[in-house]
């Protein structure tokens, strides 16, 4: 049974301000929960949903009041992580939320069972990552892929605007012919006609991410049987239920699987036996929800690198205990991991106590 829920809001800041098709973040300010139980164990999650609903329809504050929804339906119960799901099913969505919950649930069983979370779910000891670039000046673009590539990422991600995209995207593959790209517009293509997609395809992208906005599987649908560059839903997928769709109808060929996004690592479990090619993403978590992930992503059968970079990829400062690191395009995954309550006391905004 819970005795303690405790919630930190920490701002972190970004070493380099992060570019997507709706936003540009500066300063990302993460949810980190506490939970402790009766018998003293203690587990921690991440909810790593953003300030404003840019993304998906959870926000910072959604996921602070769907968290004294979900213990007040725990309350005075033992709570397993395979039973979690059901118990809080009376939320609708909220995934986000869940997902945090669900990770410091997991934490716990792990630490019942005397073993470390990566050996109790049988994670592997590295990760093949990809790189996430935002495509801004193009000197400054072309510096990033040209850095990446000799650094040894197997994938290159890039993010940018659609009227920003096709221009840059022409001088990118001049220069870098071979070089193993996919482009992610996050919904943002909704005006963008086909003549621009089959411009698009014409780069032998390795993907397409997310072209049209969530739950459009219609018109995805559409556009893929036009495109020989396979279409990967990130936003529209939020369950496997989502993912028998794209496949049914044919919009896509390729899943983005986000532990958090699809509700926590029970239904990311279910979703990699579907036998769907996929690869795992992140959500520019700090390193405690971060290595969760990674755990996940280490598991075998992923088509594709992770999306994931080292802890001091993206923040000033992280919240980790130990710092995850990149090298030669592969990230090594330590056995056990502490969140630094040192520097989480010193940057968090808000500390909100449930109990």
């Amino acid at each position: 049974m819970i005795k303690r829920a405790d919630l930190s809001i920490v701002p972190l800041t970004f070493k380099h301000p992060i570019v997507t098709a709706h936003a540009v973040l500066s300063v990302r300010r993460t949810l980190i929960l506490r939970l402790e139980t009766i018998d003293g164990v203690i587990g921690y999650g991440e909810g790593v949903a953003f300030e404003t609903p840019w993304y998906t329809e959870e926000t910072t504050q959604s996921m602070i009041d769907t968290s004294k929804l979900i213990l007040n339906l725990l309350k005075g119960m033992t709570v397993t992580t395979d039973v979690f799901p059901t118990l809080v099913s009376s939320i609708i969505g909220q995934r986000m939320a869940k997902a945090m919950w669900e990770s410091a649930l997991w934490e716990i069983e792990a630490a019942r069972a005397n073993m470390s979370l990566k050996n109790y779910i049988k994670a592997g000891d590295t990760v093949s990552c990809g790189r996430t670039i935002g495509i801004g000046l193009l000197h400054q673009t072309m510096n990033s892929i040209e850095a990446a590539l000799a650094d040894g990422f197997e994938r290159i991600k890039l993010k940018a605007s659609p009227h920003e995209l096709l221009p840059a995207l022409r001088e990118i593959r001049a220069i870098f012919p071979d070089a193993p790209l996919m482009i992610d517009l996050n919904g943002s293509a909704t005006t963008q006609s086909i003549e621009w997609f089959e411009q698009i395809d014409s780069h032998r992208l390795l993907m397409i991410e997310q072209p049209y906005p969530s739950g459009q599987f219609v018109k995805s649908a559409a556009l893929q049987r036009k495109l020989t560059t396979p279409i990967c839903l990130d936003e529209s997928i939020t369950s496997h239920n989502d993912v028998e769709t794209m496949t049914q109808l044919g919009a896509g060929k390729i899943v983005n699987i986000k532990p958090a996004r699809v509700g926590g690592l029970s239904e990311a479990l279910t979703i990699r036996e579907h036998g769907t090619p996929y690869w795992v993403g992140g959500m520019y978590e700090s390193g405690i929800g971060r290595y969760h992930t990674l755990l996940f992503a280490s598991l075998s059968g992923a088509s594709f690198p992770a999306d994931m970079s080292g802890t001091s990829a993206y923040f000033e400062q992280d919240l980790l205990d130990t710092p995850l690191e990149v090298e030669n395009g592969k990230l090594t995954l330590p056995d056990t991991v502490q969140p630094d309550w040192r520097v989480i006391e010193q940057l968090r905004e808000t500390n909100i106590s449930l109990t």
